[in-house]
């Protein structure tokens, strides 16, 4: 019965308790296994980038990889690890590059603003990256390798041990790649076909989790993650003459306590964080370094009042201590905040409601106070209706506030209101399954932050308010018979995102759509399965992106495709081998998704998958005799 006891605490932890409130009257989007295992060498911005309608800004391989929801920037998505914001404290984002896709269990998208939950940064939407060790699964393992085009190696490993009551978790990886692609310079008639130089990268890392079943209602978590990243930058310009390095050292660790009991659980969690970032350039004689650390404490409790009702409250501390050599000294930024919220459940939870509200103060000012309500409603059998509407901000970072020269300690937070709506039908018709959705929002963000050129550096001012509406549909079709199963699924995406008013000067911007926000994008993907085989097929279509304010430059749309392949054997019953054979940029498209950052053309990738299972043994009962 224990054992049955471990797998209830495991569904109802405190954080994923937290997420599922947040997720509340949002569309959300949950990577499934099969496509998690398509792109288990790859890292969770390819898999955003050709599976989701978030625009991701890539600056090519081994680059630097942003997100952008819903015509937001990448300062504006937060981005969660088992429940803690991991954007940076310095520069307001993530780089998705570094974050291996093979490292998580679960990858969920949420979209809209939850900043009355997740704080700072939650304006557009969030990332969800999540692990699930298991207790009771004995001991498991999983091996993963491939090789590229370009010189490009992959390896990874999984090992994971889990009795009744204690699971170790651990995950390895390397990564690296020499990145001499081919690609085609349209400026140069003579002789278009280029070589990419000095663009070589490695990237590898470990990451190490326990996890204890203290009793039947008390469980203690502890985790520890440390990545390095080491590359090349190339050289984008014929003017300039670089050999820049950019070297990327990360350890996150944390500490997580939950009690579970019928009508109320509660958790304390803490976490330590500490990012290196060290950037050279022997031609320039540059030798720039910087370091972060943060803290994080917070209690949450959860109280389950009457038959249908939920309530919520926790508080959350945080503090950065941020130093290099471009701040005078060493900056802090800490910030207390105290969230509360209730969930309430109506007509057999067919209506869902779910209202919250935070309060936050920070160091250098007051943030403003935000809230959140939320509606689901099952209209009918198959079809349901989600509504949320949230107040939203973005606190500045330390390198907004301040970077020497430019540093501006007077910024006001980004802040504004979100709104958004979704409508779905699903359907099951004998082996036919069906999934049709379309969601509409609108978000107006004030004080919107932007870098500015003035007399001697940049400096960032709240010079802007943007405002952002749009669109994005969704739908997918399975057919599951016998041995055959195909799967078709299209995602859509529109979005102005434009400047409402702007206080800088000669500006020309009013009305004009923000840089690197494509108005149209969509993905789809067709899959074909016949007993082990499996071909995937995707597509996806980027529209112009302006690439200056005014709109007056763009960069063409473009379409990239890629065709994978994936057989699958059962070499004994604890041990199963997947191979996989993929073909990207398919059709040889030149193409750029930033402005002079070139990207590779036609390439390939092979490699395996090799897991075993050894379950724990079943002790028969032991006869006892009076």
């Amino acid at each position: 019965m224990k054992g049955q006891d471990t797998i209830v605490l495991n569904e109802v932890e405190t954080t994923a308790q937290k997420s599922n409130l947040s997720s509340i009257g949002k569309k959300v989007q949950t990577i499934d296994s099969v496509t998690r295992q398509q792109f288990i060498f790859n890292s969770v911005g390819d898999i955003l980038s050709l599976n989701t309608p978030v625009f991701i800004k890539n600056y090519g391989p081994g680059s630097l990889s942003t997100s952008a929801f819903r015509g937001g920037n990448a300062s504006q998505t937060a981005v969660l690890w088992n429940g803690f914001n991991i954007q940076s404290g310095m520069l307001g984002q993530i780089d998705l590059s570094l974050l291996p896709s093979v490292l998580f269990d679960d990858i969920k998208i949420e979209y809209g603003g939850s900043s009355s939950l997740w704080g700072t940064g939650a304006v557009g939407g969030s990332i969800y990256l999540n692990t699930h060790p298991r207790f009771n699964r004995g001991f498991t393992t999983i091996a993963n390798i491939s090789a590229g085009s370009f010189g490009l190696f992959n390896g990874s490993t999984n090992i994971e041990y889990g009795t009744k009551k204690f699971v170790s978790s651990t995950r390895a990886y390397f990564q690296s790649s020499v990145n001499n692609y081919h690609y085609l310079d349209t400026l140069d008639k003579l002789n278009q076909l280029k070589t990419q130089k000095h663009a070589t990268y490695t990237f590898k890392g470990i990451m190490q989790e326990f996890k204890f079943l203290l009793n039947e209602k008390q469980t203690l978590g502890v985790n520890a993650w440390y990545n390095t990243g080491l590359r090349q930058l190339p050289v984008y310009s014929y003017f300039t003459s670089t050999k820049a390095i950019q070297a990327d050292a990360n350890f996150k660790s944390s500490l997580n306590w939950v009690y579970t009991g019928n009508k109320f659980n509660s958790s304390m969690r803490g976490a330590f964080f500490n990012d290196i970032l060290n950037y050279s350039d022997s031609v320039l004689n540059i030798d720039s370094k910087s370091n972060l650390q943060t803290y994080i404490g917070e209690n949450e409790n959860n109280f389950k009042w009457g038959a249908n009702n939920l309530f919520n409250a926790g508080i959350n501390f945080t503090s950065y201590k941020g130093k290099a050599d471009n701040y005078n000294g060493i900056k802090t930024l800490s910030k207390v905040a105290l969230f509360i919220g209730n969930k309430f459940s109506f007509m057999n939870n067919r209506l869902i409601n779910y209202v919250s509200i935070r309060t936050e103060y920070f160091s250098n000012g007051k943030a403003p106070v935000t809230g959140n309500v939320s509606l689901e409603y099952k209209i009918l059998k198959n079809v349901s209706a989600k509504l949320n509407a949230a107040r939203v901000y973005r606190q500045p970072t330390l390198n907004e506030l301040y970077w020497s020269p430019g540093g501006n300690p007077f910024l006001l937070p980004e802040e504004g209101y979100t709104y958004e709506g979704d409508l779905s039908y699903n359907k099951v018709i004998k082996h036919f399954s069906f999934l049709v959705s379309g969601s509409a929002y609108m978000r107006m963000i004030n004080n919107w932050i932007l870098w500015v050129p003035t007399f001697n550096s940049t400096t960032p001012l709240n010079i802007q308010k943007v405002y952002s509406r749009g669109t994005e549909t969704s739908f997918k079709m399975l057919y599951d018979k016998n041995k055959l199963r195909l799967s078709f699924n299209v995602s859509t995406g529109y979005v102005l995102s434009t400047i409402r008013s702007s206080t800088q000067e000669n500006g020309n911007t009013t009305g004009k759509q923000l840089i690197y926000t494509p108005r149209y994008t969509i993905n789809t993907n067709l899959s074909v399965s016949y007993e082990s085989l499996t071909l995937t097929y995707y597509h996806q279509y980027i529209g112009y992106r302006f690439t200056t304010s005014d709109n007056s430059q763009w960069l063409d749309p473009y379409h990239y495709s890629s065709l994978r392949f994936n057989y699958h054997a059962d070499i004994q019953t604890t041990t199963n081998l997947i191979v996989f054979i993929s073909c990207n940029n398919l059709f040889n498209t030149n193409y750029a998704v930033i402005a002079a950052r070139t990207m590779p053309l036609r390439n390939f990738e092979i490699g395996l998958t090799l897991s075993t299972n050894k379950p724990n043994k079943i002790k028969p009962p032991q006869n006892s005799y009076n």
